[in-house]
């Protein structure tokens, strides 16, 4: 590769340079151009974008900001009745309240004690020694026990009962004078050692055989009952907490396993799991920030550059790129509160599918170009290549994926079976986007480990061979011989162990390329302000 510095572009000095004009931009593995590039001919141009972008802020309206808190309230009150009704979660419980009781009654019941514990020397001057010693041989002697008694039931012997019986019995006499010895009173200590013994456990016994315990409520926002309920349900993460090991399961594992699953109570879960996340953050993050940041009207945020690893632009205080997206429940509340100003409108504009569009070109992948050419649904696309026995039973197979796609796509609604193979073809699909293995597809959608194998192969060399080969013979090579690898417009992301980080790195050849809105919009300032519109159009946001 060459060292590359776009020399038929314009000049970053003249006043009319755009970030937009480095495009259409040569294929970034067929250039290296010097690490100063990036900086100078994009970077340091976007800044003004970015300060620009925050000093308009968003135009809000608080007095919706107000409605949003209570349907916000309405909201998780549904999820938490969603939750509390769903199968999984009522198994947990179930379980976690016969776990809970049963380690209650183990540990009331490790309290008791042996007879043995309680057993003492005989003393004689003792009420309690003396009258089970006496109740013991009045039974054998067919004597008369006294009316009075003891705590544990026994009969009370006093001293003076005793002396009356003992001037014709000289064991009585040595009683009184304390010179019985050890075997003649055993066995008594050993009965009265027996009802101390029972009368201590008694409380326990009760405890654990009529336990006090209130049956539990699930908490969506407890990391320790999420990971006991996946560990319930056979389910691992792909993230583990650095300090514990355990398995973590934030948001994006939620969302990961929620795209590879066809259960629907699971699906039905995990989507209470998200909702509730957001609710979360919308209430957290958005609900306070709106009060806290807005000022006349508008709420000021802050942008930061390349701030994720993948060079995606990042924010804070609030939030502004965490907006909830289109087909969350939250999208409509939310975006309510950003009301455009009096005479004003709010214009959305975003690009369709950027990351595969890119990835596609970037591999030169002919199913993926052919998909979006010939604007063909991705997952019938793919179920074919993982099913196409199984759809063939349904509907007639040509060979051409144009023309198999569309009638595929047609008769979903009327052959249900044909929709549910869409279905189950998900998981594989955003698994094998991320590098799961056969095991890891079996598990997903229960098949054999070698109906997996097939999905997996014709994943690989069938339906996407190019994007394989883009990572496992460019990627990784580069990585490897250059400690760094070109993903667009001078811009390189380096590492150090090309086998750990090859995830982040593949993602980020593709997903830098959202900085095409960055250009789009600093190519649209410069438009804006030569037509002298800079009052009148604002870009709020990205």
């Amino acid at each position: 590769m060459n060292q590359y510095d776009y020399t038929s572009k314009p000049s970053t000095a003249d006043p009319n340079y755009s970030c937009w004009s480095l495009l259409p931009a040569p294929e970034p593995k067929t250039v290296m151009p010097k690490e100063d590039y990036f900086y100078n001919n994009v970077v340091k141009h976007l800044v003004k974008d970015s300060v620009r972008i925050m000093n308009t802020g968003l135009p809000i309206d608080l007095d919706r900001v107000e409605e949003l808190e209570v349907e916000l309230d309405s909201i998780i009150a549904e999820v938490k009745t969603t939750l509390a009704n769903n199968t999984y979660i009522q198994q947990y419980l179930n379980l976690r309240y016969s776990n809970q009781v049963k380690a209650y009654q183990e540990a009331q019941l490790s309290k008791l004690k042996q007879p043995d514990a309680f057993l003492k020397p005989f003393d004689s001057k003792k009420p309690d020694h003396r009258s089970y010693f006496m109740y013991l041989f009045a039974q054998r002697q067919g004597i008369q026990q006294p009316t009075e008694l003891l705590p544990t039931g026994i009969p009370k012997w006093s001293a003076k009962d005793v002396k009356k019986l003992s001037t014709t019995r000289p064991i009585l006499q040595r009683l009184l004078i304390g010179t019985l010895t050890d075997a003649e009173t055993l066995e008594a200590m050993q009965l009265l050692a027996q009802h101390k013994a029972d009368i201590f456990n008694k409380s326990y016994e009760d405890k654990a055989n009529a336990p006090n315990i209130h049956y539990p409520e699930f908490s969506p926002s407890s990391p320790q009952q999420k990971q006991e309920l996946f560990t319930m349900l056979g389910i691992k993460s792909e993230a583990s907490s650095k300090t514990t090991g355990d398995d973590k399961w934030d948001r994006a594992q939620i969302e990961r396993l929620l795209k590879e699953t066809s259960d629907p109570i699971l699906q039905e879960l995990l989507q209470a799991f998200i909702d509730f996340s957001f609710a979360a953050i919308v209430r957290n993050n958005f609900i306070e920030a709106f009060y806290k940041y807005t000022v006349d009207g508008r709420l000021m945020g802050s942008i930061r550059l390349f701030g994720a690893k993948t060079f995606r632009p990042t924010s804070q205080n609030p939030n502004l790129l965490n907006l909830p997206s289109t087909g969350s429940r939250f999208a409509k509340p939310v975006k309510k509160c950003l009301v455009a100003p009096k005479g004003k409108i709010i214009l959305a504009i975003d690009y369709s599918a950027l990351e595969n569009r890119v990835i596609a070109n970037l591999a030169k992948e002919d199913t993926l170009i052919k998909m979006y050419k010939d604007d063909l649904d991705g997952h019938c696309v793919n179920s074919l290549y993982y099913f196409r026995e199984e759809i063939g039973q349904h509907i007639p197979l040509t060979g051409d994926l144009t023309t198999d796609a569309r009638l595929y796509a047609s008769k979903l609604d009327e052959i249900p079976a044909l929709k549910a193979i869409r279905q189950r073809g998900k998981g594989p699909s955003f698994g094998l986007q991320y590098g799961a293995y056969p095991p890891k597809i079996a598990s997903t959608i229960k098949c054999t480990l070698a109906e997996a194998e097939t999905i997996f192969n014709r994943y690989h060399n069938e339906l996407y061979p190019a994007v394989t080969a883009f990572r496992e013979e460019f990627v990784l090579p580069t990585v490897k011989e250059y400690g760094r690898i070109h993903i667009g417009l001078g811009c390189y992301i380096k590492t150090d162990d090309p086998d750990r980080d090859i995830r982040t790195i593949t993602n980020s050849c593709s997903q830098f390329w959202s900085i095409l809105t960055l250009l789009a919009i600093n190519k649209l300032h410069l438009e804006i302000d030569k037509a002298g519109f800079t009052e009148d159009i604002k870009v709020i946001s990205t």
